[in-house]
């Protein structure tokens, strides 16, 4: 038989036992062995690491200044820095350059420009950038957009709790892409449809049509095109034969349902 008896050190308690010889004495040099048992119950605990989100710059691009307030705050409440909040177009992307943040939360419709087509080029400009759009456009165009682009994630600002915000924030950050359903939702419809304008119209077609929607005549379309209005009168007609809407005004509204144009792009437009 053995006697045992249990030693701890830092690591975990250990039994040592002395083995008999075996005439019933112990040997003048008995073995001993060690068998590890068990870690102390008593360990001092890791601190847990802290979020993700932490200390991580975002600048928020959004017009209406209550929403943007709402999104500074969300943000500073899991542990975002927010490095500035900007209610124009120009304003945001200079607050970008300056900060050079992690995370951009864009809106798409601002008073002076597209957001969309600023995140290209910020795109091109700051690679590591994440981009949240968050918008209340979800008309196929902007969708289409938004999905073409690549954008890392997109919100939109319809019956979304402020959780679906938060895992927007985190999934993108992550590295990860976050759609709300809106996107796929409507990409499928599109898909489905043989008669949707994607579909039937090409990329310079739809460029015409989002410039018709703003009333523009064939004349102010042909000179910011560089072509003659012989040529625009043409492009005319087959946009309208493909989509089979054969007036003017129809050819507007199905600009701005789609969201070709927006209606502040007409508001904009001298008397």
């Amino acid at each position: 038989m053995d006697s045992a008896r249990r030693r701890k050190n830092c690591h975990g308690y250990y039994r040592f036992s002395t083995y008999v010889t075996p005439f019933g004495l112990r040997g003048h040099n008995p073995t001993i062995a060690c068998t590890f048992v068990g870690r102390p119950s008593l360990q001092r605990e890791k601190p847990d690491k802290p979020p993700a989100t932490v200390g991580i710059r975002v600048v928020i691009i959004e017009d209406q200044r209550l929403i943007a307030d709402f999104f500074s705050l969300h943000c500073q409440a899991i542990g975002l820095k927010v490095a500035a909040i900007a209610v124009t177009l120009a304003d945001g992307l200079a607050a970008v350059r300056q900060h050079s943040p992690e995370l951009l939360l864009l809106d798409f419709s601002l008073p002076d420009g597209s957001g969309l087509e600023a995140a290209k080029i910020l795109q091109k400009d700051f690679p590591a950038m994440r981009i949240l759009g968050i918008s209340s456009h979800r008309d196929p165009w902007t969708l289409l957009q938004v999905q073409r682009l690549g954008l890392h994630g997109f919100v939109d600002k319809h019956d979304q709790r402020p959780d679906v915000l938060t895992e927007a924030i985190k999934a993108v950050l992550a590295g990860r892409t976050f759609y709300t359903p809106v996107v796929s939702e409507t990409a499928n419809t599109m898909r489905r449809d043989p008669h949707a304008f994607i579909r039937v119209l090409s990329d310079y077609e739809i460029q015409i049509l989002s410039l018709i929607g703003e009333s523009k005549s064939d004349d102010e379309i042909a000179a910011q095109l560089g072509i003659t209005a012989a040529t625009m009168q043409s492009r005319r007609r087959d946009i309208m034969r493909k989509l089979d809407v054969h007036t003017t005004p129809k050819l507007i509204h199905f600009a701005i349902v789609n969201g070709l144009t927006r209606p502040e792009q007409l508001s904009q437009r001298p008397p």
